[in-house]
C-alpha cells in the first residue's frame, strides 16, 4: 500500500513539471514624449492584442508545456505609448470602414508574429522571445497611409526558476517592442501626415 501511495505522489509530482503555465502583468513604464497636438488618434486591436494566448508542445525535445497568456499586457502597452503621444486618444472595438468626424487618424494593430526558444532549443542557458506587430494606419477617410512593422526582442538567463525567467524575457520583449513603437511614432508621424494636414 504504501509503495503505491508513493508511486501514485511520484506521477502527480512528474505531470506537475509537464507543464508551466504564465500570466503576464507587464508594467510599462511612461515615456517621455512630445505630445502631438490638434490629432485625434483611434485605436483598432486585433483579438490576438486583446486576448493572446500561447501553447508550446515541445513532444521531441521533452520540455514541459508552456501555456502563456498575455491578458491585458499587450493592450497595456500600447494603450500607454499611444495615450502619451495622443492625451485623447480613442479606443474602436473593430475596424468597420465608418467614418467618425472627430478621428483624423485610424490604427489598426495585430500581433503578426510570437516567437520562443527555449534554452533547450538555443542549447544554452537563456529563454529568448521575439514579438513583431503589424500596424495599419488609415487617414480620416479611411484611406490607408502606411504600414508599420514594430518589432520586440527580450532574452533571460534561467538562474532563476524558469516561469520567472521565462516572464522577464517576454517582458523585456514587450518593453523593447514600446520603445520601438516610441521611435516610430517621432521618427515618422509627422512626416506621415504632413500631406492630409491641409485637407483636415
Amino acid at each position: 500500500m504504501n509503495n503505491n501511495r508513493k508511486l501514485l505522489l511520484l506521477v502527480f509530482v512528474l505531470c506537475q513539471s509537464c507543464s508551466q503555465s504564465i500570466v503576464m502583468t507587464t508594467v510599462i513604464p511612461e515615456p517621455l514624449v512630445a505630445k502631438i497636438e490638434n490629432f485625434n488618434l483611434a485605436v483598432i486591436y486585433d483579438d490576438n492584442i486583446k486576448n493572446y494566448q500561447f501553447e508550446n508542445i515541445n513532444s521531441e525535445s521533452g520540455e514541459a508545456t508552456i501555456k502563456i497568456d498575455f491578458a491585458n499586457s499587450q493592450v497595456n502597452l500600447f494603450n500607454k505609448i499611444l495615450q502619451s503621444f495622443f492625451p485623447g486618444l480613442i479606443e474602436l472595438t473593430s475596424k468597420n470602414n465608418e467614418i467618425y468626424p472627430n478621428i483624423d487618424i485610424y490604427m489598426q494593430s495585430k500581433l503578426d508574429t510570437f516567437e520562443l526558444l527555449s534554452p533547450t532549443e538555443s542549447r544554452n542557458d537563456k529563454y529568448a522571445v521575439w514579438l513583431k506587430y503589424k500596424i495599419d494606419i488609415y487617414d480620416h477617410k479611411n484611406i490607408l497611409l502606411s504600414n508599420w512593422h514594430i518589432t520586440g526582442y527580450g532574452e533571460h538567463g534561467t538562474e532563476s526558476r524558469a516561469p520567472e525567467s521565462l516572464t522577464r524575457a517576454i517582458d523585456l520583449a514587450l518593453r523593447d517592442a514600446g520603445v520601438n513603437l516610441v521611435i516610430k511614432i517621432e521618427d515618422d508621424f509627422e512626416k506621415l501626415i504632413q500631406p492630409m494636414s491641409t485637407d483636415l
